[in-house]
């Protein structure tokens, strides 16, 4: 029987496995059709560069609070329950966003959205790093994440072809039919105990240990730094382009995307076989090139430069820190650790959009995205400096 368990465990591509994969990759095919769009329709509706990195500001002040509050709800009401919980508000939201006339509606809407999308987040990387064997988290953590890539590859660039030839209310009902497949799919995700349930004689989180861990401080800081950077791309490069005139942004998210899903399949295996040093510094690297030659792009064939550049930085940076993150902690608190690096990376999105936003209102796109680029070599010192002082402890 041991023997049976021991070889279930080191098996990568399990039933459940497979299904959470699909279903998180419906999820964020309707959730990723909203980065691009969602600025273009708030200024649709009148609203200022300010109010767009205000309303990206609300969805992620709304995630953070959920996921702190998070790990102690899973562990009273179950993680399968939660999760179907949260993909159930994000698609009714969705849906609603559609039929929004006036921008406190988005507010609010965005806002519930953070709340869905906290717990889904939180959740689905928990359940992927729990059914996954030790000695394989990298890779396999590196293959799911590559699910959500290929559909970032489609959906973005689906979601501006909707808003262009037909409507907003098209993109939106498009996207809440992504996420309706999502709760479909949940039904036939059934983990087995000893991911759902907590192992008898484990301490029980609790407001004093449910919020930190101590051990990821080095990491949460580099979340800081990495989602204040992402937000110039995620929020401001559909304005970029639109202020610059430069057609075609569809293809930047192909081909970024392409390049990312490639980056994530090779480093996975590199995270597991030579530690997170060999793909984290390379992919920081990248996103400070990448952001740089954002902020001098006139054409695309320069955002494609620049795409490439971007799309190494994300396929080795996104897996590696969550790995990281999940493996640095006991099995029972890795929904702290998940929460946490979903806490951290949308607090630097948050107030990247407020401060990136004023900066992209008042000095220009060029400022905006070097601001951003100088964020990564943040996230680079942070890194170096930190791995060095813990080698000498």
């Amino acid at each position: 029987m041991n023997g049976t368990l021991r070889g279930e465990r080191e098996k990568l591509w399990t039933k459940n496995f497979i299904m959470l994969t699909l279903v998180n990759m419906s999820f964020m095919f309707g959730f990723n059709m909203l980065h691009p769009t969602l600025p273009l329709f708030i200024t649709d509706l009148g609203g200022t560069k300010a109010q767009v990195g205000a309303v990206a500001a609300a969805f992620s002040v709304a995630a953070v609070a959920t996921r702190f509050f998070a790990p102690l709800i899973l562990q009273k009401f179950g993680k399968k329950r939660m999760l179907y919980t949260g993909v159930s508000l994000t698609l009714a939201v969705t849906f609603a966003c559609g039929f929004a006339e006036t921008l406190p509606f988005i507010l609010i809407f965005r806002a519930l959205q953070g709340v869905g999308f906290g717990f889904v987040s939180t959740l689905t990387t928990t359940l992927a790093a729990d059914l996954l064997p030790d000695e394989r988290r990298g890779e396999g953590i590196g293959y799911f994440g590559m699910g959500i890539t290929a559909v970032t590859a489609i959906s973005p660039a689906l979601g501006l072809f909707l808003v262009e030839s037909a409507s907003f209310l098209t993109m939106f009902l498009t996207a809440s039919a992504g996420q309706l497949l999502s709760v479909a799919g949940l039904f036939a995700f059934r983990p087995p105990a000893r991911v759902t349930e907590r192992t008898p004689g484990t301490p029980k989180l609790s407001i004093k240990n449910g919020f930190f861990e101590p051990r990821l401080f080095l990491q949460c800081a580099m979340l800081l730094c990495m989602g204040a950077a992402r937000n110039a791309e995620q929020n401001f490069l559909t304005l970029l382009a639109a202020d610059r005139r430069i057609p075609g942004l569809s293809w930047y998210y192909i081909f970024q995307t392409a390049v990312s899903f490639t980056a994530k399949f090779l480093t996975g295996r590199v995270y597991d076989k030579k530690g997170h040093a060999y793909s984290i510094i390379p992919g920081g690297a990248c996103w400070v090139v990448a952001f740089l030659i954002m902020s001098f792009s006139r054409d695309l064939g320069t955002l494609l430069i620049a795409g490439f550049f971007s799309g190494v930085g994300m396929g080795a940076l996104m897996p590696s820190m969550q790995t990281w993150c999940v493996s640095s902690v006991e099995p029972e608190r890795r929904s702290v650790a998940s929460a946490l690096y979903f806490n951290f990376y949308d607090i630097g999105i948050g107030g990247g959009a407020i401060f990136l936003g004023n900066l992209f209102g008042t000095s220009g796109s060029a400022a905006a995205f070097r601001a951003a680029s100088v964020c990564m070599v943040a996230f680079l010192a942070i890194y170096l400096t930190g791995t060095r002082l813990g080698r000498k402890k």
